[in-house]
């Protein structure tokens, strides 16, 4: 029996919008760069995941795009301050806007559920994010809080931990095939697959697979 509803924050409650491939564009801009915004912050993602996947001990978020940037900087020739220019990068998170159902499915699932969110971010701009778009949830859990990166099988025991719950008590949804779906999947979580942008299914599939978030009341009733 489902008790518990955990949510990802950024892709599945919260759009990331252009954010940060215009953030990227005005860096690329101090350097008068021909280097498509494009291709640059699809490194930096790729450099991202590298970054996080090969820690061997917990630091912050913003400390890892720092990272990102002097590896960037490094790759595409690029002389400049990456601690101090990263922060055009930075000052974009905790400016983000919720999908328009958000909010709504949330205070629906709230009459039922214990709604929580589990996301891969430092604390205070998703805090920020969640205020400003008056999402209100039981609990919330981050990267910070947790010292732990998704996909990583700490990530989601730490919270079973908190909630003091049995894995299938728990469905996590969110937009990303390997931390919302592979990832709690590790600790046997039921899966909803966020499939915003109409992708074809893997093999195998989620548990579950919505369109937006509005699907999610017809799978709770199935559960």
């Amino acid at each position: 029996m489902i008790k518990t509803v955990v949510f990802d924050a950024y892709g599945t409650l919260i759009s990331t919008g252009t954010g940060s491939l215009d953030a990227a564009q005005k860096i690329l801009d101090l350097h008068g760069s021909v280097i498509t915004a494009k291709a640059f912050y699809a490194d930096w993602k790729k450099y991202h995941r590298q970054h996080m996947d090969s820690l061997t001990q917990f630091v912050p978020e913003e400390t890892i795009f720092s990272w990102d940037l002097e590896r960037l900087y490094t790759q595409y020739g690029l002389a400049g301050n990456a601690a101090q220019d990263v922060r055009i990068m930075l000052d974009t998170l905790g400016n983000r806007t919720a999908f328009p159902e958000s909010r709504g499915v949330v205070e629906q699932l709230k009459r039922a559920y214990t709604v929580c969110i589990g996301s891969t971010t430092d604390t205070e701009p998703l805090m920020r994010d969640l205020n400003r778009s008056g999402i209100v949830v039981d609990r919330v859990f981050t990267s910070e809080g947790l010292q732990v990166y998704k996909p990583q099988k700490a990530f989601y025991e730490r919270i079973l931990t908190e909630l003091s719950l049995l894995p299938q008590e728990v469905l996590f949804v969110g937009d990303s095939l390997t931390d919302d779906v592979r990832g709690p999947a590790q600790v046997e979580m039921k899966t909803c697959w966020v499939n915003r942008k109409g992708l074809a299914a893997p093999v195998p599939p989620p548990d579950y697979e919505v369109s937006d978030l509005t699907g999610l009341t017809a799978i709770l009733e199935d559960l």
